[in-house]
């Protein structure tokens, strides 16, 4: 997305023009914020609530937090202007993110969070998401962003045909969870989970799901560890984190 980012404009003041300023920091931060937007985008393709006004609320938030830091940024700054970023500035006062009593800063906000999804869909489209997991060459990080980008890219299509979905094991990250009439295990490691009646392999990818989204909305970004306990003689699967403390059973 990086690559994406718009050519910068002639700048004629000393300050950088604060809508291309802010074109460009809402770029980086929805590409930061990656994984986090994909958790969303899945959790409500699945669900039955409207996932194009809880997307576009999501691309509204951050185009109006960028614009706030940039408010504060001109506050701070001691720096001297010239007439025309005064001028351009004034427009910025003007827009709140929600009410604004400006039709230019309106329209050009409006316009940055048209541009965020349209990229954001696009890069979700573009990506080579059929690459298996042992000829992935980056990091877990990245292996877990393109299983969310496959994840949601498969809901979005998902037709009345049947889809096969393949679930990564959370612990060891190489083997795919399987499940029979008895348990839920994976193909390369020793998770194993007792299966109950109303527990199957989709009840478990639900979980996970919901449990990595509580864990980025708290706004930790450490990638969470998974591991199986034993305690009043049964097994369970607990998803835990040093940074934020977070310590809890998912199945």
């Amino acid at each position: 997305m990086e690559d994406r980012l718009p050519k910068r404009l002639p700048v004629k003041t000393h300050q950088p023009n604060w809508k291309e300023k802010l074109r460009e920091n809402c770029f980086r931060r929805v590409k930061k914020d990656r994984a986090s937007l994909l958790w969303k985008m899945r959790l409500q393709v699945e669900s039955s609530t409207n996932q194009k006004e809880i997307m576009e609320s999501a691309f509204r938030d951050i185009v109006s937090e960028e614009l706030k830091k940039i408010k504060g940024s001109f506050l701070d700054s001691n720096v001297e202007t010239s007439n025309s970023a005064v001028e351009d500035s004034d427009i910025l006062w003007d827009y709140d993110g929600v009410h604004t009593s400006s039709q230019s800063a309106e329209g050009e906000c409006e316009k940055i969070m048209l541009e965020l999804q349209k990229i954001f869909y696009e890069d979700l489209r573009e990506e080579p998401i059929s690459t298996e997991l042992g000829e992935y060459d980056g990091t877990w990080e990245d292996k877990e962003d393109d299983y969310l980008a496959r994840a949601v890219l498969e809901r979005m299509q998902l037709s009345d045909g049947l889809v096969c979905k393949e679930i990564w094991c959370p612990i060891c990250k190489r083997g795919e969870l399987r499940e029979n009439h008895r348990s839920i295990y994976c193909t390369l490691c020793e998770l194993q989970l007792i299966r109950g009646d109303e527990v199957n392999l989709d009840i478990l990818q639900d979980r996970l799901a919901e449990a990595h989204t509580e864990h980025l909305d708290r706004g930790c970004r450490l990638t969470p560890k998974f591991c199986l306990e034993s305690r009043f003689d049964i097994t369970a699967l607990y998803m835990q984190c040093q940074a934020c403390k977070t310590f809890e059973i998912i199945l």
